[in-house]
């Protein structure tokens, strides 16, 4: 078996990636039901069982539903009532009960009768889609007054795998749902098999966890699906009669739900429809092939369930929910899991319809937000909720024989994803006997989370003491290790460690290459918050820097470590450096409301020229690097001001949203600088969703934009640059084909954009195995060029320096596949339009 530490608690995984939930916790106090049914609903000429058939107290909202074995639990808050137990193809059974009715009671229903007259297609007219237009036609008479409802939920998950039940989690709530601002709930009682103690801290949603299928638009994995009551659905579906079905003596029709196109975000199945109601009765619909998927989610087999009643006023609400979800789980190409399978049954009672709700439960912005009946939240018309208990004998839905037997043979020793076989190079490993008896061991020994559990505790008794009695706290270091043609070899450390409010980061280094001086390079940072948003910073800086900075490399760190791997290569080293020894002092707030941060920051910078030191590679080959340009030298003093708009994303990873704009200005009237120049510079990105925006991944255009523009005399070292794309590397912001050295000039203008097409062309060939992969198919371009002026040009001659430049626009048209390797590969196939041969090259981290 594999050890409980080596995975991640396999059900939490698993309940967050296929559900969003929290997880179970203890079951306080107290049922008040002053009667409870129990029994049977079964077919009164075989006897055999009635699975989700529908009982309800008439005049009420109030009901419940069988299990699979047609067996019902039903809370009575007063009596006498009428209990009415509805299911479809047979006659309902009303029944008066009492205090003086036996608990136990069995419904026996007969079969329904009707003249079920022929129906005969005529013409282009269909019976399915005439049928399903007057049910939307219907809901839309009085779906806009549903406002608001409260509701009792029960909900309960059982986790499984192909042979065995692995846990179960159940919770009672009162749920919330306002039509503008979405559901909360309140959970009153909740547990789980003994397995999930870990959970007792969470809070488990029911009625946030139920799909209503009545509903428009139905999200499923983050997917926007279009339900079969959406006002277009005759546009996305084929709705075709199937067969003829009773109830009460009522015609009721079954229809057959096919997508009208595969690609579509849409269902597939069956739904009954009540006649002259022209009412969903229940649905069974399963999401079709083209639903998207977390990339951990490697198979999804899904099916929905759902009954729908009036209960004898305008609006058919749900009762129930009943969801079979078989997934295939791939955490990385070290460890997955099949026939994972989670099933989860739902009921529905006790509504109360166009009520107001509390405002205080919507205080947060998060949808869909749960908080527990003892928790801490204050709720003055939530004061009646007290905690139920979730008691063996109800009120619920009844266990079936295989739950019931689970929670009596799961205890808290029995670890949930010892239920699950792994595949993978773990599960490989595990059939050749690898890793003793106690399974293979990932991420350390037994030892190992002994002494990280004992470092843990010492770490927060730490931080405790800290707070409490010390004034340095120190958090860490970090070496800095790189490679270029002025450094040389560059070994460093970085000390991040916080004096009073003051954090602050240390840097020292010494350098193999250069003598003097700059064999060293050394400097520190302070930043001191002044409220939330506001706060004031502090550096300096002595050393060899970059002459211009690679915006597209995801990180100035990764940028210059992947140009120390090429160097070492033999590669041309990517940028040109200079010396500088710099003051910088800068104040920054932001704004949430436009997400707006303005940094002003005042520079008092000393430049000066640096020489190539070394040629060495590690191949052992000769290898002629460029010489390093010389830069003027003398003191730069200026401001700077940076607006910046949008979120944060993470260029060629994440989405990313923002506009950042900055303005430097240098004048010898400013502080005696010896420089004069305004330099302006722009760099946009955006994600445009295009096709299919109803998946949990669209298919989506990125663009950037990067110009920059000056006035005035701008020295070398603040030229802008368009990146190159040093191979085999060719990142997004980059020309890919332009895989040396990049284009620099005083002014300068790109733009770079891809479309992603996820899978779709492949789903539209038909062609499963790269469906199944999630590979996907991106067409990309990028364009730029640069300008120097005559005055600058003739000034950089006479130094000696030659610059690339683009003295016409580059053009490059490029296509990639993304999501190769287990998601950590993307090729790129770039061709540049005014030359001859393509640039190949790849990106190590999957671009979303």
């Amino acid at each position: 078996m594999i050890p409980q530490h080596a995975l991640p608690t396999l059900c939490r995984m698993l309940l967050v990636v296929a559900l969003g939930l929290a997880g179970a916790g203890p079951a306080p106090a107290q049922d008040t039901a002053s009667k409870t049914l129990r029994g049977r609903v079964v077919d009164a000429e075989t006897g055999q069982p009635l699975p989700q058939a529908n009982l309800r107290v008439a005049d009420t909202y109030q009901g419940t539903i069988t299990n699979v074995d047609g067996q019902y639990t039903l809370a009575l808050d007063s009596l006498p009532v009428t209990v009415v137990v509805r299911y479809v193809g047979y006659e309902s059974v009303r029944r008066r009960i009492t205090a003086e009715t036996e608990a136990r009671q069995v419904f026996r229903l007969s079969p329904s009768t009707v003249a079920l007259e022929e129906v005969v297609v005529t013409g282009a007219r269909n019976p399915g889609a005439t049928i399903m237009r007057r049910v939307i036609e219907r809901k839309q008479e009085w779906w806009p007054d549903l406002r608001t409802y409260t509701v009792e939920a029960y909900n309960r998950f059982t986790l499984a795998s192909d042979t065995t039940i692995a846990a179960i989690a159940e919770s009672q709530t009162t749920a919330f749902w306002d039509a503008e601002r979405g559901t909360r709930e309140v959970v009153r009682s909740q547990r789980g098999t003994a397995n999930l103690q870990n959970f007792a801290d969470g809070a488990l949603p029911a009625a946030a966890t139920v799909l209503n299928l009545y509903r428009d638009n139905v999200e499923v994995f983050g997917n926007r699906l279009v339900g079969v009551t959406h006002p277009d659905a005759l546009d996305y579906y084929d709705f075709t009669l199937d067969t003829l079905r009773a109830i009460d003596g009522r015609r009721a029709f079954r229809i057959r739900v096919e997508p009208e196109n595969r690609l579509s975000s849409t269902f597939r199945g069956t739904v009954t429809v009540l006649d002259s109601a022209y009412a969903l009765l229940e649905a069974r619909l399963r999401p079709t092939a083209s639903l998207s998927t977390s990339r951990v989610l490697k198979g999804v087999d899904i099916t929905f369930e759902q009954q729908f009643s009036n209960f004898g006023g305008p609006y058919w609400l749900p009762v129930d929910f009943r969801a079979r979800r078989d997934l295939d789980v791939q955490l990385s190409a070290l460890v997955s899991f099949s026939d994972v399978s989670i099933r989860q049954v739902s009921r529905l009672s006790d509504y109360q319809i166009n009520v107001p709700v509390p405002d205080s439960l919507y205080e947060t912005d998060d949808a869909d937000a749960v908080v527990r009946a003892d928790s801490t939240v204050s709720i003055q018309s939530l004061s009646s909720l007290e905690a139920d208990t979730l008691r063996g004998d109800g009120p619920f839905v009844p266990y079936s024989r295989s739950e019931r037997a689970a929670y009596t043979r799961i205890d808290s020793t029995d670890a949930i994803e010892n239920a699950f076989e792994p595949g993978g190079l773990v599960g490989w490993l595990r059939d050749l006997g690898v890793g003793g008896e106690d399974g293979l061991s990932i991420g350390g020994d037994a030892d190992d989370e002994e002494n990280a559990t004992e470092s843990d505790t010492t770490d927060t008794a730490g931080e405790k003491d800290t707070e409490a009695f010390s004034f340095i706290d120190f958090e860490g270091g970090l070496p800095i290790l790189r490679y270029n043609r002025v450094e040389g070899g560059h070994f460093g450390l970085r000390l991040d460690f916080g004096v009073g409010p003051l954090a602050v980061r240390g840097r020292g280094g010494y350098n193999t290459g250069p003598s003097g001086p700059t064999r060293w390079s050394y400097g520190v940072e302070t930043t001191l918050p002044l409220t939330a948003r506001t706060g004031l910073s502090a550096s300096y800086h002595y050393g060899i820097e970059p002459r211009y900075r690679a915006r597209s490399r995801i990180a100035p760190a990764w940028a210059r470590l992947s140009n120390s791997l090429w160097t070492l290569a033999g590669q041309p080293d990517a940028f040109d450096y200079f010396g500088t020894e710099r003051l910088r002092l800068g104040a920054r707030r932001e704004f949430s409301t436009p997400d707006l941060t303005l940094a002003l920051q005042l520079r008092n910078e000393r430049h000066f020229s640096v020489r190539k030191t070394t040629d060495y590679s590690v191949v052992g080959r000769s290898v002629q690097q460029p010489l390093n340009p010389a830069v003027r030298e003398g003191w730069l003093r200026s401001a700077a001001l940076t607006a910046t708009l949008g979120d944060d994303g993470l260029l060629g990873i994440l989405p990313l949203n923002r506009v950042r704009a900055s303005v430097e200005h240098s004048a010898p009237g400013l502080a005696a600088s010896d420089f004069d120049f305004t330099r302006v510079e722009v760099v946009a990105d955006a994600r445009i969703e295009t096709f299919f925006q109803r998946r949990l991944l669209p298919n989506t255009l990125d663009l950037r934009l990067d110009a920059g523009a000056s006035l005035g005399t701008l020295p070398l070292q603040r030229f802008g640059v368009i990146e190159a794309s040093p191979l085999p590397y060719t990142p997004f912001g980059a020309l890919r084909t332009l895989d040396d050295r990049p284009y620099q000039g005083e002014h300068h203008v790109a733009l770079f954009w891809e479309h992603n097409f996820r899978t779709v062309p492949f789903e539209l060939i038909g062609w499963g195995a790269p469906v199944d992969q999630d590979i996907e198919l991106i067409v990309h371009g990028g364009h730029g060029r640069t300008w120097i002026g005559d005055d600058a040009a003739e000034r950089l001659r006479q130094r000696g320096v030659a610059l690339r430049r683009a003295d016409a626009l580059h053009h490059e048209l490029g296509l990639s596949v993304n999501g190769l390797l287990e998601d950590t590969l993307r090729l790129d196939l770039t061709k540049r339009l005014d030359a001859s041969g393509f640039s190949v090259g790849v990106s190590v981290l999957r671009f979303l």
